[in-house]
């Protein structure tokens, strides 16, 4: 899948600077909302059952819009669809901060606006991941992937985070104004891209066009077994994500600090495996890297569930990062590979919806779980569910030993 020559050739490539530079710049904006929303929904209370609910709110969209997105990213010029999705979530975190700056923000206020940036994420995915292969080529995948995969959790994680808290700790709203001028930002690089949507006009209803993507995947062994294993895996860690600025607070005995610390040692392990996982695919395969990504993972929630300091918790969650890297770049790249691109659209939406509709129900359940049994539950939990997948490896990964 790799070309001979340096992985970097991409950037030669017509257009892969601009969709580069464009998951940069859009994930700084994360990164800042990433720390200043639960650092807002904190300040607004203190109920693990109304934070988890922001998570709940933001991923509920994957579950509602993915599959009409999807196929709407496989009708229509992928390039105006993501300008579209960055521009409204744009306005809607200009709103955020002005409600913020007037003292107007509630915690409805914070679902609401949630969910409509969550839209606007489903939207913007589903037509970036599917313009990739198109951008790039088949040859270039997998280098393209890891470097964008470490230029956004470099920028969501390293840059995006400290600046956030800073922000915030300045004044409230000032994450929120950057942020929404991070997606002006993200706005023009999109409108610059190529236009190289390569579907036929469609003639088909749209309904139909949804159960075409459903049927793709669902026949096809590895891409119906990486669905199901992230909406699994994604259930357990996102149970505990959910709560994971009471954690650092409560059972860390930490603060605003120690809450961007952990993001930014997940982003050191993300970013610190992405050149080598190129080299490891070729070593061991898909399956065998895959395998190690669930051990990095099951060794990690251990940590996280018996950690009583903050070192502990930060060692963990760099071994978080360098399974999420393996895991964002080697299925992201297998799912493009096998999938023809006239149906890429409605196969990514599909998967991620298995993988980020999995997000608010594990969020929901880190809530009631943490309310239930206190904020380390759902790390116990995921540390137990983690481990179990990491010894039946094997099942888990069957159809991908062919590769």
């Amino acid at each position: 899948m790799e070309s001979t020559r340096s992985g970097y050739q991409f950037r030669r490539i017509t257009g892969a600077r601009s969709l580069w530079w464009q998951a940069a710049i859009s994930s700084t904006g994360d990164g800042m909302f990433l720390t200043a929303f639960p650092l807002l929904a904190a300040s607004l209370t203190r109920d693990p059952v109304t934070i988890a609910g922001v998570t709940v709110a933001s991923r509920a969209p994957w579950l509602v819009f993915s599959l009409t997105f999807g196929a709407i990213a496989d009708r229509f010029d992928r390039r105006i669809l993501m300008v579209i999705a960055d521009s409204v979530r744009g306005a809607v975190v200009a709103l955020l901060a002005a409600l913020v700056l007037t003292h107007d923000a509630r915690v409805w206020t914070l679902y609401a606006c949630a969910f409509v940036l969550g839209a606007g994420e489903v939207l913007h995915a589903n037509a970036s991941q599917a313009l990739v292969p198109v951008v790039v080529g088949a040859e270039n995948l997998v280098p393209f992937n890891a470097s964008m995969s470490a230029a956004q959790a470099a920028t969501e994680t390293f840059i995006g985070p400290p600046i956030g808290s800073a922000l915030f700790a300045a004044t409230p709203a000032l994450p929120f104004v950057a942020d929404a001028v991070s997606f002006g930002g993200s706005v023009f690089l999109a409108a610059r891209l190529p236009y190289l949507h390569t579907a036929a006009p469609a003639v088909t209803r749209l309904r139909d066009d949804i159960r075409e993507g459903v049927r793709y995947l669902w026949r096809d062994a590895v891409l119906r077994r990486l669905a199901l294993m992230i909406a699994g895996l994604n259930v357990l860690w996102f149970a505990a994500e959910a709560v994971l600025v009471l954690y650092a607070f409560e059972r860390l005995h930490g603060g605003k600090a120690t809450f961007t610390i952990l993001f930014l040692a997940g982003a050191a392990g993300t970013v610190g495996t992405q050149r080598f996982i190129a080299p490891l695919r070729r070593r061991v395969g898909v399956a065998g890297a895959m395998t190690l990504m669930l051990w990095t993972w099951a060794v990690a929630t251990l940590g996280l569930a018996i950690a009583g300091n903050g070192g502990v918790a930060v060692v963990s969650f760099v071994i978080i990062g360098v399974g999420d890297a393996l895991w964002r770049v080697l299925a992201t790249s297998l799912r493009q590979s096998v999938t023809p691109n006239h149906l890429l659209g409605r196969v990514n939406s599909v998967h991620r919806m298995f993988g980020m509709g999995a997000i608010p129900i594990g969020a929901a359940l880190g809530g009631f779980e943490a309310h239930a049994f206190g904020v380390r539950a759902p790390f116990v939990i995921a540390a137990i569910g983690f481990g179990l997948a990491a010894v039946f490896h094997r099942a888990l990964l069957a159809p991908l030993r062919t590769d």
